[in-house]
């Protein structure tokens, strides 16, 4: 079918945007618009594929002695299916088409019904368009005699795995932590360890300042993380003030501050493939970052507390086990010595107090 005489196009089920969880099914059509006579395609076909892609650097001598870097592109495939679409359902102008016998096709409108249920074990979507990045798609292959090309069409589609708060442990408890640093003690309580996108939960603040150190401002940060192998990003989710803390010099201060989790963010999970010749991680985790700007030199600091982000939170008793490290949610205390280790960071979108 040349582009002339024909359009394709995938119909979910499901309305777009549409996100599908592990195990779901993808249900929908493919729609042939035939708008003049054209001869039949062999054979039709759709795949759903899932591939990981990453980066790595190595070092090669040049002609001239001269040391360069060089960036090296990896996809991983960890999704393949293939099915041959059967036959179609037409519409009203072309239903009586005995289609099935002729290598012509006639103008009209085909159909073609697709089911396809989801492996349990699959990263999130994540970055799809660039490296590092974790990517589903499904693609209709229209296959022709060997003397034309074959016509392809793709469509991305996002995948999530199913994070169930309810089998991780102390999920719905409350998180404590706290740190001291330059005579100024912070300690404060996340309303809850595990969250679902869209929920709101609370951040307490204490303060503890007897040398009455001037506090320019204390931010609150919401930051995605995610390593596909050597590849690692941070994504600032949500960045806001709290303006009772700003230019305050008293000895004991308290504030607190809403957060409202973004929605259609991916939950938090770790992924190791299985059954492809090359081995690929994928670790996605989220963070609470209180970031404290004080007068004089060398006197912010900031600590991290981490949050897990899943997309149910029910008890289904025939739920498998996800693959989360929830750490130790109940109570946190960092150090000096407790540093963030280095990420590209990009500011993905901000939220106003």
């Amino acid at each position: 079918m040349g582009n002339n005489a024909s359009s394709v196009n995938v119909v979910l089920d499901q309305a777009q945007p549409s996100i599908y969880h592990a195990g779901d099914i993808i249900s929908g059509q493919v729609h042939f618009n035939i708008t003049e006579r054209t001869k039949k395609t062999d054979e039709i076909y759709l795949s759903l594929t899932g591939d990981i892609g990453y980066t790595t650097v190595r070092t090669v001598r040049m002609q001239n002695g001269q040391m360069e870097r060089k960036t090296d592109g990896h996809n991983v495939r960890i999704l393949g299916q293939k099915f041959l679409l059967g036959r179609p359902l037409l519409n009203q102008s072309n239903r009586d088409i005995p289609y099935l016998d002729l290598n012509i096709l006639e103008p009209g409108l085909y159909k073609y019904p697709f089911s396809i249920r989801l492996p349990e074990d699959l990263p999130p979507t994540l970055h799809p368009e660039d490296y590092p990045y974790v990517r589903y798609q499904l693609q209709v292959l229209l296959e022709k005699k060997w003397y034309h090309s074959n016509d392809r069409h793709r469509y991305p589609i996002r995948i999530f795995p199913r994070v169930n708060l309810h089998n991780i442990s102390n999920s719905r408890s409350a998180v404590k932590f706290g740190t001291k640093r330059k005579d100024v003690t912070l300690k404060g309580i996340l309303q809850q360890a595990g969250v679902l996108p869209g929920d709101q939960t609370t951040l307490s603040l204490d303060i503890q300042n007897p040398n009455r150190l001037t506090i320019k401002r204390i931010d609150v940060c919401f930051i995605q993380r995610y390593d596909i192998e050597q590849c690692r990003r941070r994504l600032e989710l949500i960045r806001l003030s709290i303006p009772e803390l700003a230019n305050n010099q008293d000895q004991h201060a308290e504030a607190s501050c809403s957060l409202t989790i973004p929605v259609g963010i991916p939950p938090t999970f770790s992924y190791r493939s299985n059954g492809t010749r090359t081995i690929v991680h994928v670790d996605l985790h989220y963070d609470l970052k209180i970031e404290v700007k004080a007068k004089g030199l060398f006197t912010d600091f900031e600590l991290q507390v981490p949050v897990i982000v899943g997309t149910v939170s029910t008890d289904n008793s025939q739920t498998r086990p996800i693959c989360v490290n929830p750490m130790n949610m109940i109570a946190l205390d960092l150090t000096d010595d407790d540093m963030p280790p280095p990420y590209e960071s990009v500011n993905y979108f901000n939220q106003t107090h």
